[in-house]
């Protein structure tokens, strides 16, 4: 059988059995255990509860080499279908390769209208600041992270302090704003001006990745096109999404369905993320797909390339247990093995998407994988689910109306 028709217990002494999880990590799952209340006061405010969404997982990762599960938080099963389809293409072709970068993240200190002299007394005392800043986060540097880069930039009548930080493993966010913090109070001794604000940006531009995969034809033939013609159609697609900006958006979007649901499951911080990508995208000055396709050597060949913000220890990473869970079964080393999972992911539902639109349609693949939610949302409950959807995929009428309906003739019986 094959994954998505085995039965929950069954995935998870799947997952037991090949030493991706071990008994305590299973029995957790069986028992779908929820976060503490302890744990979610101390994440939220004025917490009532623990909003619960659907976790599984892909398969048929292969980056840089090695095998991967990657364990993905979604309510659109399509979602994590499309990631496995364009991920077993990939693997069969060689899979994926990656070039992640360090994690470096940059901060702001702000100055407002400060006199040319001030600012000459701040060049002139940047290897102090520097040093000072160096030192604001001793483990920081334990961990072989620190300053990497200072830089004084002038904007009409604000002055910024920019800080470039190597976090190493950590998404970094709130050790940074500490560091800017501490460096603040040092600029105001050396100025005597007011810091208008110390903040960490969300712009990515020290954490791009690039990521490759080429695919054979044999692996994009549908019954009714060659694939080589699939090919040249995604081709197409891939450069229509270069000129229009509201394809781009939408080929985009597609990408960051992937990305965003292993960030949800790793505990990262999916709302930077997408500030960081979408500022990207626009960098040149009209918004741009983050993966291009072109052909090569009679192979279909597709390079993302991105900012991926994440971190695989701190904070919410390492109080959630399913962030844990999801970081063990992907058997993550480093921030930069994480970032290099997510790239693929991202390229292998950007595959995905992309062959479905010139081939048969969006819709055919992901209404089939809808109607068990329509058969819920009609009623159903137990192996009434199973039944309706059933019989949704048989007349292809994904209506909310046409699975009520299925649903009083199968009670009526």
């Amino acid at each position: 059988m094959k994954i998505y028709e085995l039965t929950l217990e069954q995935r998870i002494k799947y997952l037991l059995e090949n030493e991706y999880i071990d008994q305590r990590q299973a029995d957790s799952l069986l028992k779908r255990q929820t976060i503490s209340k302890d744990l979610a006061d101390s994440l939220s405010e004025n917490q009532i509860g623990s909003f619960s969404l659907p976790y599984g997982f892909a398969t048929d990762f292969l980056v840089n080499g090695k095998d991967y599960l990657v364990p993905m938080t979604i309510e659109e099963p399509s979602v994590i279908a499309a990631a496995s389809n364009g991920a077993k293409r990939i693997k069969h072709s060689g899979g994926f390769k990656t070039f992640p970068s360090k994690r470096i993240v940059y901060g702001q200190i702000v100055l407002e209208k400060i006199t040319d002299i001030d600012f000459e007394q701040l060049e002139q005392n940047s290897s102090e600041i520097f040093n000072f800043a160096q030192n604001a986060y001793p483990s920081l540097l334990r961990r072989g992270g620190g300053i990497v880069s200072l830089k004084f930039n002038r904007y009409d009548e604000f002055t910024e302090i920019e800080l470039g930080i190597d976090t190493v493993d950590a998404m970094g966010a709130n050790m940074v704003n500490t560091i800017l913090e501490k460096t603040a109070h040092k600029i105001v001794e050396l100025t005597n001006d007011d810091v208008l604000c110390s903040i960490l940006s969300n712009s990515g531009q020290g954490q791009v990745i690039t990521v490759e995969a080429r695919v054979d034809f044999a692996q994009l033939g549908t019954k009714d096109m060659t694939g080589e013609q699939v090919a040249n159609r995604i081709v197409q697609l891939s450069s229509f999404a270069q000129k229009s900006v509201k394809r781009a958006i939408t080929h985009n979007k597609g990408i960051m369905n992937g990305i965003d649901a292993v960030l949800l499951a790793t505990g990262n911080d999916f709302r930077a993320q997408e500030a960081a990508a979408h500022s990207f995208a626009f960098e040149s000055g009209q918004y741009q797909p983050f993966s291009e396709w072109h052909i090569e050597d009679a192979q279909l060949v597709g390079t993302l390339k991105m900012p991926i913000e994440l971190g695989s220890v701190g904070g919410a990473i390492r109080a959630l247990p399913m962030a844990q869970l999801s970081l063990a079964i992907m058997k993550i080393k480093d921030s930069q093995e994480l970032q290099s999972v997510v790239g693929a992911v991202g390229l292998a539902n950007n595959l995905s998407a992309i062959r479905a639109l010139v081939t048969t349609g969006i819709q055919t693949g992901h209404m089939g994988l809808q109607s068990k939610s329509l058969a819920v949302s009609a009623g159903a409950v137990g192996s009434e689910i199973h039944a309706v959807a059933e019989k949704l995929n048989q007349t292809k009428d994904y209506t909310i109306k046409n699975a009520e309906n299925i649903l009083k003739e199968l009670r009526e019986k």
